[in-house]
């Protein structure tokens, strides 16, 4: 009996331990799977100019460097409406990610940053709750000129009114050379 006793009081202890670290290390990562984004379509259209550009990384990062347009606009042009389309070009049938990023607009954010080029782009859409979504915009060409605009996609933005830095993470972070003329 006293054998019994004392493999009861190692055993039982250890058992309950042993189950309080498997059942208490639970992954509670809800996150969904991020998207393979191989592909980012802009499409412009206003005055003297309706055209699409890409930026696409068909293998991905660490391989080949992506293909890039150049964004090319007319100089002195308002109202051009801008709209992205986001893509998963590794699948068959490609996969527009786009309509997703839609439907949860208020987990994501789209940042415009144009540099060195005479070019504003503004918001023309917000997310379910009012506030910035920028997935369509309204850009302005300015005088002839060059530079870059980078676009960034943020997941779970912390703070959306903040432009330069919203928070949350970043699910895509494309840069285009920019030509007005």
């Amino acid at each position: 009996m006293t054998y019994i006793t004392s493999a009861m009081r190692f055993l039982l202890p250890t058992a309950v331990l042993a189950f309080l670290l498997f059942t208490g290390c639970k992954d509670n990562n809800t996150d969904t799977e991020q998207e393979n984004i191989t592909s980012i379509e802009v499409d412009l259209a206003g005055f003297n100019i309706n055209q699409k550009f890409y930026w696409k990384d068909l293998d991905g990062p660490g391989g080949n460097p992506p293909v890039i347009d150049t964004i090319v606009l007319p100089a002195s042009t308002l109202n051009i409406t801008g709209r992205l389309k986001v893509y998963d070009e590794s699948k068959n049938p490609v996969d527009d990610i786009t309509e997703e990023i839609e439907a949860e607009n208020t987990a994501h954010l789209f940042v415009y940053s144009a540099s060195g080029a005479d070019l504003n782009i503004g918001p023309y859409d917000t997310d379910d709750n009012g506030d910035p979504f920028n997935l369509v915009t309204v850009w302005r060409a300015g005088q002839p000129s060059t530079g870059t605009l980078n676009i960034r996609l943020y997941h779970e933005p912390t703070d959306k009114m903040n432009s330069t830095n919203p928070g949350g993470e970043v699910d895509f972070d494309v840069t285009f050379p920019v030509r007005i003329e």
